[in-house]
């Protein structure tokens, strides 16, 4: 009568759903529909390169997602990291896992979805040993400052290049900016604490332009000193009168210096700002 009981029990556990197998072990529930187990699995600190879904029962919640991810100890029994260990490169299954769980350690939130199981869609393209993922990111940390150091050389000649073709012929600030006054507003003088309202441009030295007031319709309104702004544009406004018009070439230490701006600035970049005075108070 117990053997009877415990196999009604145990088929009832493996129904629970239909084409999966349960994991001892971590607790989740698992389907393979690729499974080369003659490749290798994902050992700690090795990077997988991924395709995942993450949906419940009836819903995707993430859908065809590409991940790059070090795999790591697990956070919990039947975590992810559970989930990429147990597979094999190159394999392709579904692992049905503890949604409260996974928002609580992931999410650091509850799980919205009451009762619903979370099923994990994954397929494992790439493994790579964490020796070599570290060599590739020294090696590319090399080609980058290598990179970083080309430019620093050339802003100087760039610098040169651009006032040679723009004849620019007035000199510098003891900082190295140059401004090019092209309307003599006369109006109030710019200090610190002066509220100012501007419109401009600013440009990369080849013309391309990465932001303008004057685009977007809307003067740009700052307090001169309080530190909003690049320090080139602080000390040109400083040189300049309420309805001056002034072309600025700020090198990139009064600007965004070694670590540029997004992925238009680049390190050491000079730039331009086309600044027009609209009011000073």
């Amino acid at each position: 009568m117990i053997a009877l009981v415990a196999l009604v029990a145990l088929g009832t556990a493996c129904s629970k759903y239909p084409g999966f197998k349960k994991d001892k072990e971590e607790g989740f529930y698992y389907k393979f529909y690729v499974e080369n187990k003659h490749e290798v699995k994902p050992q700690i600190g090795d990077i997988v390169d991924v395709t995942y879904n993450f949906r419940i029962k009836d819903s995707i919640l993430v859908k065809d997602a590409p991940l790059y991810d070090q795999i790591i100890e697990s956070l919990y029994a039947g975590d992810v990291y559970a989930a990429l260990r147990k597979m094999h490169l190159g394999d392709s299954a579904t692992f049905i896992l503890d949604g409260i769980a996974f928002f609580q350690h992931f999410m650091g939130q509850p799980w919205p979805f009451e009762t619903d199981e979370l099923y994990f869609d994954v397929i494992l393209h790439q493994i790579t040993p964490q020796e070599e993922y570290e060599e590739i990111q020294a090696q590319q940390l090399r080609e980058y400052e290598a990179m970083i150091e080309e430019l620093r050389l050339a802003e100087g000649g760039l610098i040169r290049d651009y006032i040679e073709r723009n004849n620019i012929r007035v000199q510098p600030t003891a900082n190295g900016l140059y401004l090019v006054r092209t309307v003599n507003g006369g109006g109030k003088a710019i200090k610190a604490g002066s509220r100012v309202m501007v419109h401009y441009t600013g440009k990369l030295l080849d013309g391309t332009i990465f932001d303008s007031s004057v685009e977007r319709g809307e003067p740009f309104e700052v307090t001169v000193g309080e530190g909003f702004v690049i320090p080139g544009w602080e000390e040109a406004l400083l040189l300049m009168r309420g309805g001056d018009k002034a072309t600025v070439l700020i090198p990139s230490r009064l600007a965004y210096g070694s670590r540029g701006a997004g992925y238009v600035i680049m390190p050491y970049t000079p730039i331009v700002f086309e600044i027009e005075i609209i009011s000073v108070e």
